[in-house]
């Protein structure tokens, strides 16, 4: 994990993602302002929502979307699939207006807003935005700043670009004072393998600290009133159903000029996870795992080998389709135990399976989860070759080590001595 992108997101993650109230009730009546991201928490952890936000002025529609810039995947998929459906989609990127990102396009340098993002969905697992969207859609609609326009606002707003993002930033200390009242020991977190959601849920309630400066940004307002311009430029050309999708920082100030100043009215709203902070969604990594199926390994291989060396020596009673079993692997040694560290039993104190197949037979550890027929399942099997007797029996390579030996092969064909 890169460091020092995840230092710098903390301090900065309210500002960069978003500033809202943790408080998921709203009064009636449109009551300003109002959140669109929360934090909401379970005793599995949580999720990190956005707000959906749906608004009417005659036969026209415009839905605010929410939009946090590192997320999962399911999250980018559900807004891209739902963006079909409109007319003209609006969307915030200071850049050129003919610059369309799309996941893999080359990105010259990196901005350090960019670094820091990408630090975070690092350390979080989570997506960055231009690496999930395609934007060369007909209906998206460049509704922000260019590059020189930015610039222009801030020097006449007498700021920089770190200032204006810093201006955002939340310094409440009720709300700092509640996250101190429930802590998350991290490297405990990490250590035991789930550190993943802890670390997501205590971003998640920074992110959701309310914003505590209400004077007008550049960064917020100046863009929001660029964003409006360019809505009402849609609706002055026929367009009917529009959605924006900007930063959730974005959408207190955008509601309260859709509501207050221009004739907007609420009509519906839903909440859409971006987050999945659940501590069941990150399974705990197994302490001493790799050791343990390595040991299942050495032990398949001897039972296996052993199941083979009692057929060839009871021949006559596999001709009559009599299998083997564990019993008669164990009185037919002289000590009266199977091969292997523990007669029978794997790393996690399970008997090992024997199957018997048609043309051979598999030995079968059950690996972490104890269910037959998993992922993590360990097999070792013998098979018989074409017109082979039972002594002839091969051991039959598993998937993933025929594809390691592709390769290996592909390897020695590619580099050549020398070059």
């Amino acid at each position: 994990m890169n460091c020092l992108p995840m230092i710098l997101g903390l301090v900065l993650a309210s500002a960069l993602l978003g500033q809202q109230d943790n408080n998921n009730d709203t009064k009636k009546g449109d009551s300003l302002p109002r959140v669109f991201m929360r934090l909401a928490e379970n005793e599995d952890g949580g999720r990190l929502e956005v707000l959906v936000a749906t608004y009417k002025r005659g036969d026209a529609t415009v839905t605010l979307c929410g939009c946090v810039h590192i997320a999962d995947r399911s999250f980018y998929d559900a807004m891209q699939k739902r963006f079909e459906a409109y007319d003209a989609l609006l969307y915030e990127l200071i850049a050129d207006a003919d610059l369309r990102p799309y996941p893999g396009m080359p990105r010259d340098g990196g901005h350090w807003i960019s670094m820091v993002q990408d630090g975070m969905g690092s350390g979080l697992k989570l997506q960055e935005q231009f690496e999930c969207m395609d934007y060369r859609q007909d209906n998206f609609v460049h509704a922000d700043m260019t590059g020189e326009q930015w610039q222009d606002a801030l020097s006449v707003a007498g700021t920089s670009e770190l200032g204006e993002v810093l201006s955002i930033g939340s310094q409440d200390v009720d709300r700092e004072a509640e996250a101190k009242q429930q802590p998350v020991d991290l490297v405990k977190a990490f250590r035991s393998g789930g550190g993943i959601s802890h670390l997501r849920i205590m971003l998640g309630r920074v992110m959701c600290s309310p914003e505590s400066n209400q004077q007008p940004t550049v960064i917020i307002h100046g863009r929001n009133e660029r964003c409006l311009k360019v809505l009402q430029e849609q609706l002055d050309a026929g367009k009917k159903k529009l959605g924006v999708f900007y930063g959730a920082a974005h959408m207190q100030h955008m509601e309260q000029r859709l509501l207050r100043d221009l004739g907007w009215k609420k009509v519906r709203e839903e909440w859409v996870m971006a987050w999945d902070c659940r501590h069941s969604s990150f399974p705990k990594a197994e302490k001493g795992l790799k050791t343990k199926r390595y040991r299942a390994r050495r032990d398949l291989r001897k039972l296996a080998e052993a199941v083979k060396q009692w057929c060839v020596k009871h021949e006559d009673l596999v001709k009559k389709r009599r299998a083997p079993t564990w019993l008669d692997l164990r009185e037919d040694r002289d000590n009266g135990k199977l091969p292997g560290r523990a007669d029978g039993k794997d790393s996690w104190g399970r008997a090992y399976v024997l199957r018997i197949l048609d043309g051979g037979f598999e030995v079968r550890c059950l690996g972490s989860d104890g269910k037959p027929d998993t992922e993590d399942d360990l097999v070792e099997s013998r098979v018989h070759k074409p017109g082979g007797g039972l002594s002839e029996m091969t051991r039959k390579k598993e998937p993933h080590e025929l594809l390691r030996r592709s390769f290996k092969r592909r390897a020695k064909m590619t580099i050549k001595p020398g070059k």
